[in-house]
């Protein structure tokens, strides 16, 4: 049996109409074990501002020429840029497509005559209601998708058809959403004070924005002003009044595009066009009765506030695990560990391989837009892989989408963008669809989340700042060695560990010779230089684990195992071994050294033997001094 592979883009703004769609095409892929359906979905609005080209950046995810064909929700993604982009990647790919209520070049086209559909509503309002005076409510006239304009042109059309005066015909410009339906309804009351017979909105977003700031200012929809809409969302079903709308089955209407494309895909469907129907919905907003819905009203109700109750417990779980999470494995083990908010069986969290491998710096030299070219794996719900150390379950090529061991086993797949602000982070991949998407609150889900990993990543880099400001706090800038606040804060564990360990310590002050002649004869960049050196040599002397630090000016002090024999007979050869005749210096590099053994015995404090050995360094530098002369 021939497999087929599908992609399909839609862009999820208005979330009733894209979760109906997706429903038919669970359903044909259910029905059709050949078929494996990849979604590319995105919460993009407007290419305007950065944050939402990078939520398209979702639609540049596939490799087409990977597919047997595309369909497109074209009229759910109102940017012409962006399914122009589309349109040129499925050309060069060579691939058949089918595109949804919005033609594209080369791809059949399925949806209903939206012009007439129009036409036949406002005809209602003329005929049925003795409508003669309206306000219409375009949706986005001139992106490319002619569905706004058509179902401007159907309005018009009923208008002359039945000899509406031109000036009883008021067009306000809209965006299609709920906003401008209320924007309208206000402006058209402080303009002229009078209602029209009616509102008719393109959408059911913007009827029911315009009845709601109705009622707002007083007036009663439909016996001061009737309202109607375009589309039979679950809102406009369960509004109050009941509204009256144009009804299509998105279901259905999916599922027969998955149909024609397997058709274009096999050769038996050569149109260019696949009509679907659809139906005038008279109901209350327009005057045409109670519709009995009370049995419906209270499922409906039961429905949404039972899974209400169970989101938000979930939503209240997930947070707590994600915000307290410290480090980025901690945080893909709370994604696993709450998958069931995302109302689906599997969740597939894959980020950029450079974004991972360089999680902890500040910034990246990579296209902050882009996917590269290579994911990492970080959470699977399936047995089929097992994690690392790090919870990383795979690294694979982006192409691939997922490991190739997944992309056997699941066959419908919806991929959403992760980013921050504008910084691609990867994509995050469900085998299903979301119970949360009905109520647009899966898009809560993923937005917390990305602010989960970014938070997650700022923590890190307050851990490396802190551990930047320790480090200086601790050091001698000019030697490296601990300085006196590292003297405080490790001495006494240094010495305490080796007796411990060792069952004794040997405590070393040395001091610089005649550093004031130096620094009088070359100058201080000379003494600071020849304190480097000093430095230097203590460091290729002593261990690695031993304690060293710069206490004074030209004093240093050892903290070492007493198993260290010979420990100031070796300082002294590496300081007589030091290349005095190489530029280095212009000077000779002369140490004194005074020590103390420490045993367990011996319960004095540390500055106590750091005194004593200090008195001994005196008595060997005059020592010295005296068999100099």
């Amino acid at each position: 049996m021939r497999k087929y592979r599908i992609a399909y883009f839609t862009a999820d703004w208005n979330y009733e109409l894209v979760e109906s769609t997706l429903h038919g095409l669970k359903q044909y892929v259910d029905q059709h074990e050949n078929v494996q359906l990849c979604i590319f979905d995105c919460f993009g609005k407007d290419l305007g501002n950065a944050k939402d080209r990078s939520e398209y950046a979702i639609f540049d995810l596939p490799d087409l020429s990977r597919f047997d064909g595309a369909l497109i929700q074209g009229n759910q993604i109102v940017l012409n840029e962006v399914r122009e982009r589309i349109a040129e990647r499925v050309s060069r790919a060579g691939i058949p497509a089918v595109t949804i209520d919005c033609p594209f070049p080369g791809a059949t086209l399925v949806g209903i005559d939206n012009e007439r559909a129009q036409r036949d509503i406002a005809e209602h309002l003329i005929t049925a209601h003795g409508a003669r005076e309206f306000v219409y409510l375009t949706g986005i006239i001139g992106n490319g998708c002619p569905e706004g304009m058509q179902r401007r042109d159907g309005f018009l059309a009923a208008c002359r058809a039945h000899g509406i005066p031109e000036e009883n015909i008021h067009l306000y410009g809209c965006t299609w959403r709920m906003s401008d339906g209320a924007d309208v309804a206000r402006r058209w009351l402080a303009e002229h004070g009078t209602l029209p017979d009616a509102f008719v909105c393109a959408n059911d977003e913007m009827a029911l924005g315009a009845i709601e700031a109705l009622v707002a200012e007083g007036y009663r929809v439909p016996r001061d002003v009737m309202v109607t809409g375009f589309d039979n969302l679950t809102s406009a079903e369960l509004s109050s009044p009941r509204l009256s709308t144009v009804h299509r089955d998105y279901v259905r209407m999916d599922y027969m595009a998955m149909q024609v494309l397997i058709g274009k895909i096999d050769g038996t469907e050569t149109r260019d066009f696949v009509p679907f129907d659809y139906g005038v919905i008279a109901s209350e907003s327009c005057g045409c009765g109670v519709t009995t819905r009370s049995e419906y009203i209270r499922d409906k109700y039961f429905q949404q506030t039972s899974f209400l109750k169970r989101f938000y417990q979930m939503q209240h779980r997930m947070s707590e695990d994600l915000v307290s999470a410290a480090n980025l494995m901690e945080l893909m083990e709370a994604v696993e560990n709450n998958k069931g908010i995302f109302g689906c069986e599997n969740i597939y969290l894959c980020i950029n391989d450079y974004y991972y491998d360089n999680y902890e710096k500040k910034q990246w030299n990579h296209d902050s837009e882009s996917f590269g070219d290579n994911m990492v794996l970080a959470t699977c719900a399936r047995d089929v892989l097992s994690p690392d150390e790090n919870h990383i379950y795979a690294r694979f090529p982006t192409a691939s989408l997922l490991p190739e061991a997944l992309m056997e086993v699941e066959r419908f797949l919806m991929f959403y963008p992760l980013h921050y602000n504008t910084y691609s982070v990867g994509y995050i991949v469900m085998d299903g669809i979301s119970e949360a998407a009905r109520m647009n609150l899966h898009e809560s889900i993923i937005r917390f989340l990305e602010i989960s990993i970014e938070n997650v990543r700022k923590k890190g880099l307050l851990r490396q700042l802190n551990a930047t400001l320790e480090n200086l706090y601790v050091h001698d800038a000019l030697t490296g060695l601990y300085n006196r606040f590292g003297f405080e804060r490790y001495g006494q564990r240094f010495l305490d560990d080796f007796v411990a360990r060792d069952g004794g310590a040997r405590i070393l002050f040395i001091d610089m010779d005649d550093m004031k002649g130096i620094n009088d004869r070359y100058g201080h960049e000379v003494g600071d230089a020849a304190i480097r050196a000093a430095a230097k040599t203590l460091r290729s002397s002593c261990r690695e684990d031993d304690f060293l630090m710069r206490y004074g000016g030209d004093e240093f002090l050892v903290i070492a195992s007493c198993r260290e024999d010979g420990l100031e007979a070796a300082i002294l050869e590496g300081t007589a071994r030091f290349d005095v005749r190489g530029g280095a210096l212009p000077c000779r590099l002369g140490l004194s050294i005074g020590s103390i053994d420490v045993d367990a015995s011996d319960a004095r404090e540390l500055e106590t033997f750091v005194q004593e050995a200090d008195e001994r360094m005196y008595v060997e530098k005059k020592r010295r001094k005296a068999a100099a002369h």
